[in-house]
């Protein structure tokens, strides 16, 4: 009996080293993987399939790039020193052209990065986006499929995160929140053209949104206001991309 309550003994104090401040994750090797999932998780799992997406509609037409910033995540012991991995392009399942983005030959993920909870080592890389004329005419935009390289120093960590997925799109479909009743009583019908020229020259924050139409009608209506007075004071008038007139309702 003394001998098996040492075993347990032993044990339960290697559970706890296992699990001290320097040991994040149980294993001795460090393996990688992106913190979203690219596919949904394998059963009893419940996490769905996620992507990054970059849009440009946003921001001015001379924005040529902009970044996919992609979490990472590493198991295993406290890194002493950074460690380099690489990323690949999954062609077959990439829309995206060349001179669409700009993947680096080599990533680094640097010792002690933590998560913002401190609860995983966690560092963030960057995959560079660039605009194209084509985009214009892609209501999905293009796809760009990454996957993590792992070498000598780093090995693959779950299956489900070894991918990640971005989207790069200039196109702004309705937003949920622009209702029939935006449309008959404040900002019109939409339009991409219409939405942009708000954001340009009124919302330049993009705080109209269905918190704001729900919580302060009343700033959303100055808005409004705001927008229609700019539209009256442009010559020519503007048009929509069909030839009609751009109208606020409000």
């Amino acid at each position: 009996m003394k001998t098996n309550f040492t075993i347990a003994l032993l044990w339960i104090c290697c559970l706890t080293a296992c699990q001290s401040k320097d040991t994040l994750i149980f294993q001795d090797e460090h393996e990688i993987c992106f913190d979203k999932f690219y596919v949904d998780a394998m059963y009893p799992g419940t996490e769905s399939a996620d992507s990054t997406l970059v849009s440009f509609f946003f921001f001015a037409d001379n924005v040529l790039e902009l970044p996919a910033e992609l979490k990472v995540n590493l198991s295993g012991f406290k890194l002493m020193s950074d460690l380099e991995f690489g990323l690949r392009v999954v062609e077959e399942e990439t829309t995206a052209l060349p001179d669409e983005y700009m993947i680096d030959e080599k990533y680094i993920f640097h010792a002690n990065a933590m998560s913002e909870d401190s609860l995983q080592y966690q560092d963030v890389i960057r995959v560079v986006m660039r605009r194209s004329e084509r985009m214009k005419t892609l209501e999905k935009g293009v796809r760009l499929v990454v996957e993590l390289v792992p070498n000598d120093r780093i090995q693959l960590g779950q299956v489900e995160r070894i991918r990640a997925k971005i989207i790069a799109t200039t196109v702004q479909t309705q937003p949920v929140w622009w209702t029939s009743e935006v449309e008959n009583e404040l900002l019109g019908v939409y339009s991409q053209k219409k939405y942009k020229l708000f954001l340009e020259n009124v919302d330049r924050n993009a705080e109209f949104n269905g918190d704001l139409i729900k919580n302060s009608p009343d700033q959303a209506i100055k808005k409004a206001l705001e927008f229609k007075k700019w539209l009256s004071e442009q010559e020519p008038a503007i048009r929509e991309d069909d030839g009609s007139l751009m109208v606020v309702n409000v």
